[in-house]
């Protein structure tokens, strides 16, 4: 027996903005394609060893074969991808062959999703997929099966990353590793807790170093948000981590919000256990949203947190969301003042889009307000929802002029930070060429479900 793993491709962030001078977004930023997210690699480790499988990487090119001799395809995504997921989970069926979905989106859209495919799992894969693969064999497939948001993550496998490791086509060189899983806090744009639950799961700090050890790069995104939270369960459990990873000397991609532990000890803590960038989520917390709105102490709190980052060899990297109802014009003027006051330097502006199973979405779907279900425009780069305060078009604009705003001061001042495409020094000179700026240093850094 076997099973086709499909990664589908989805709408990079920016790629269809046609207002943006994208040469210059590309080199400050970065427009690079990433492996895989960690649940094909996860489920490909539970396969049990009587079935073959292998994957294609929609995403990175690889050629989609309708007429496989796969017995199952197994289509993960997460909501932009959810549009030509559907249309690939169309066309396998046309071919005669039996489709099974999982992911953030069929998770939360699942009466959607069985439209178009012959089961869907909601929430974890492990408790799951081995039953689904017996029930495939023994043709006994149920339309539905709930994985739950209960699974320990002491039994999480060290994800199969040899599938996608010997691919060509990327130019990411970092690994990424889920460190927890659920969230306590309820924001309004958030779908983590419904697909993955209200109680943060850690996993346990031997098993993270185990995985951390089998890596291939040396730049490791920790990909959870939860680790700075600062209430006393996890700042214990994330000195154990760091001080356990330590050894390993990787360099940490690490995110939060302003809603985090800044002790000055913590914050030296990190950045010598590895820690060198540090992106963190604006307009979300009600610190940032403070800071925003011009509280003089919640400003300073940025400041001192740049400041700290900074000093200590952490890159700071800033991500502003647009469109949330209290959002108005005086928004872009707002960001762009914080930032040079800060000394931000690395900063993407994304526009909020509501994804299924957030409280943003229900709300939305009780005031009519959502402007299209075209899922591969939810990649935080179109206006989804009409905004309270503002025409549509008026949210666009305001979307195009911050980023114009903000790479035009930093083209000026020559300051280049960017995430961690191919840095290589040809790979720069291409990019430098293209847009013809000559830089001072280009150091470190790194990117960006639903906006995961």
């Amino acid at each position: 027996m076997k099973v086709t793993f499909i990664y589908p491709r989805f709408e990079k962030f920016l790629e269809t903005v046609p207002d943006l001078d994208r040469e210059l977004v590309d080199y400050f930023l970065g427009n690079f394609t990433t492996p895989p997210s960690l649940g094909i690699p996860i489920l490909a480790a539970l396969t049990p060893p009587d079935w073959e499988f292998d994957l294609v990487d929609d995403n990175n090119g690889d050629p989609v074969d309708l007429h496989t001799d796969a017995d199952v395809i197994a289509i993960n995504c997460f909501t932009p991808q959810a549009t030509r997921a559907l249309e690939l989970a169309d066309s396998f069926r046309a071919a005669g062959k039996t489709v099974v979905m999982g992911g953030f989106w069929p998770s939360t859209m699942h009466k959607e999703a069985l439209e178009h495919c012959d089961a869907v799992n909601i929430g974890d894969g492990e408790p799951t997929w081995a039953t689904i693969l017996d029930d495939v064999k023994n043709g006994t497939l149920a339309p539905v099966y709930k994985g739950g948001t209960s699974f320990d993550l002491a039994q999480m496998p060290i994800p199969r990353r040899d599938i996608f490791y010997d691919k060509g086509g990327y130019d990411w060189n970092e690994d990424l590793v889920q460190v927890a899983r659920g969230c306590t806090y309820k924001c309004g744009m958030c779908s983590i807790p419904t697909h993955a639950g209200h109680r943060i799961r850690l996993r346990p700090v031997t098993s993270i170093v185990e995985e951390v050890r089998t890596l291939k790069y040396d730049n490791v995104y920790l990909a959870d948000d939860m680790l700075f939270f600062p209430n006393n369960r996890l700042r214990k459990w994330t000195r154990e981590l760091f001080e356990a990873l330590t050894p390993l000397k990787k360099k940490f991609f690490v995110a939060s919000t302003m809603a985090l532990n800044t002790d000055d000890d913590f914050i030296d803590f990190i950045a010598h256990a590895g820690v060198d960038s540090f992106y963190c989520t604006m307009n979300v917390d009600p610190r940032s949203i403070r800071a925003l709105g011009g509280d003089l102490a919640a400003r300073q709190e940025l400041v001192d947190l740049v400041k700290k980052l900074e000093d200590r060899g952490i890159r700071f990297f800033a991500s502003f969301g647009l469109g949330r109802d209290w959002d108005g014009p005086e928004l872009v003027d707002s960001i762009l003042d914080l930032c040079r006051t800060a000394g931000i330097h690395t900063a993407e502006f994304f526009l909020f889009s509501p994804y299924p199973g957030s409280p943003f979405w229900d709300r939305l779907i009780r005031q009519d307000r959502i402007l299209t279900r075209e899922w591969r425009k939810y990649n935080g780069a179109h206006v989804i929802a009409r905004p309270l305060n503002m025409e549509p078009e008026q949210l666009y604009d305001m979307f195009i002029n911050v980023w114009r705003g903000f790479y035009t001061d930093l083209a000026r001042s020559e300051v280049v930070k960017n995430l961690r495409p191919d840095q290589s020094d040809p790979h720069m000179a291409k990019r430098r060429k293209a847009v013809g700026i000559k830089t001072g240093t280009s150091g470190k850094g790194n990117g960006h479900e639903d906006n995961s």
